[in-house]
């Protein structure tokens, strides 16, 4: 988040003017600098003596969170957001690697941190950012009652973390040690023309890396924020027109929703979402209700905002590509490490400055390539994919954990192509293919489903399992329709608790087909 005295130039220029919007709560530019100077006070008479002085969040968007963080940003303290949906085990391995004297958290968020159960948990201030407190937490009107101090203390060293989980829901913690936001700030403007007068909507989780960097970057320029992460898609159509919102970052959950909505009259002309689960229903509909606002967005925790779509680009590009950002550089890696021409797919690897430093446990793979503008360290990641003759990159596979004792990694290819060419389906909305082992299904197949509409289950049960037999005849599939898709702040589809849902039903009904062939035998 932004530091103090960037919040006091913004104050200096309008104090007045709103720059925080959370439901009845106006902040304005004034009262949001009074706040973060009464929060560094309290937050300063915390800070631990010796060794690193790291803070997290376990909470949605709200202003109290802006003001804790920004406090934060101001001390030198870094703020790390965690998903609460990774789970008691992983939470606890995020908060013990990172050893936080200071916990934020709201209070449907609470039973997670408890559940989590971390080793330091009796030493770490735990601030309750929504409400009255009793111990072992502390209020946010208790943090902030302090009187601001007269000096601001000098910073401490920089340092940044993003949690990364993969499906499975295994954590690491990717670690930055150089400060690249300003540069990161005139990237995305350049990139998406922001200005001071736009009003963003942050919809995504804060815990989203690409979210929280939209949401820095317009503070930093001195916009409006409205915070409306948790709101039904009713409340966020009224809430575009009724704050006149011209750029916002949304889920692909909350997307989906927006587009079952009439079309919200206002400005809009910028939406992010995450574009690696984006269908062509999705695409299109955005066109038709909202105009040409939607960009799709590739990246993760580890390389920061890597690649994006325009509107215009959209209507012709396939799914899952995308031009590289401002001050991003991708290339494509054979089996000998050596960049492979345009065409050919091979390891994404990425160099830039919103790319991590390394893990804080855990060994990442990096290498050193010079592609014509000099020696640049390359992350190389877990994605496959390949640049084409436009200079845009599309990804053709990932490398993830198949249960299977032996895998195929022509069929994991498949898979992947198999779900790009159902996310082009126009009969439904979204979709997920894993591949699962063992049990009742064996080595099979299941592939989830939201139909474009009510009623039309059938369609896309035909459409889908014709398809799947088609690109992968080696394997059974599993189709079954369902309400809603899981996805995580970083826009991956939670896989377990997609399956968790969905394979008792799959179990049932395959039990009862032999059911109905037994009686029928008999």
């Amino acid at each position: 988040m932004i530091k103090l005295d960037d919040i006091r130039r913004h104050a200096a220029n309008g104090a007045t003017r709103d720059a925080l919007v959370d439901g009845q709560v106006r902040l304005t530019w004034s009262q949001f600098a009074d706040s973060v100077e009464r929060a560094v006070a309290g937050l300063a008479e915390q800070l631990p003596v010796q060794g690193p002085a790291r803070a997290v969040f376990l909470a949605g968007n709200t202003w109290q969170l802006a003001v804790a963080m920004s406090a934060c940003a101001t001390l030198g303290v870094s703020c790390t957001g965690v998903d609460p949906a990774l789970g008691p085990r992983a939470l606890g391995q995020v908060l013990d690697q990172l050893e936080p004297f200071a916990v934020f958290t709201a209070s449907d968020r609470r039973a997670a941190l408890e559940e989590a159960r971390p080793t330091a948990a009796g030493t770490t201030l735990r601030v309750l950012l929504d409400g009255p407190a009793t111990a072992p937490y502390v209020s946010f009107d208790r943090l902030t009652s302090a009187e601001p101090l007269r000096e601001l203390p000098a910073p401490l060293p920089y340092e940044s973390f993003t949690v990364a989980a993969d499906g499975a829901g295994e954590v690491r913690v990717a670690v930055r040690r150089t400060p690249s936001e300003g540069r990161h700030l005139v990237d995305l403007v350049d990139e998406f023309g922001l200005a001071r007068t736009d009003v963003h909507l942050a919809s995504a989780p804060p815990a989203q890396h690409v979210s929280l960097a939209l949401t820095r970057t317009m503070l930093g320029i001195g916009a409006t924020v409205v915070l409306a992460d948790g709101a039904d898609a009713p409340a966020l159509t009224a809430l575009l027109a009724a704050e006149r919102v011209t750029t916002g970052v949304v889920t692909p959950t909350t997307l989906q929703g927006l587009l079952g909505q009439p079309a919200a009259a206002g400005p809009l002309r910028f939406l992010l979402a995450p574009g690696a689960h984006l269908g062509r229903w999705a695409v299109d509909e955005a066109w038709e209700r909202l105009g040409p606002v939607l960009h799709t967005a590739l990246g993760s925790p580890e390389t920061g905002l890597t690649a994006v779509l325009g509107p215009e680009e959209l209507l012709v590009s396939p799914p899952r590509s995308g031009h590289a950002t401002l001050g991003t550089t991708v290339a494509v890696l054979g089996e000998d490490g050596r960049p492979l021409p345009r065409g050919e797919a091979g390891r994404i690897a990425v160099a830039g400055h919103q790319v991590m430093d390394g893990y804080l446990h855990g060994e990442a793979e990096f290498t050193t390539l010079d592609l014509g503008a000099g020696e640049q360290r390359f992350l190389v990641t877990g994605e496959r994919g390949l640049i084409d003759e436009t200079g845009r990159t599309r990804l053709t596979g990932r490398t993830t954990p198949v249960p299977v004792e032996v895998r195929d990694s022509a069929v994991d290819t498949e898979l992947f192509r198999l779900e790009s060419d159902l996310l082009n389906l126009p009969c439904l909305r979204d979709t997920a293919v894993m591949r699962v082992g063992g049990g009742v299904l064996g080595d099979a197949l299941v592939v989830p489903f939201i139909a474009v509409a009510v009623g039309r289950e059938a369609t896309g049960y035909q459409a889908l399992s014709a398809a799947c037999a088609r690109r992968v005849p080696s394997l059974p599939a599993h189709v079954i329709a369902v309400d809603t898709i899981p996805y995580s702040p970083t826009g991956r589809i939670r896989t377990a608790d997609l399956l968790d849902a969905v394979l008792p039903i799959i179990s049932l009904n395959l039990q009862l087909e032999q059911s109905m062939h037994q009686e029928m035998s008999a």
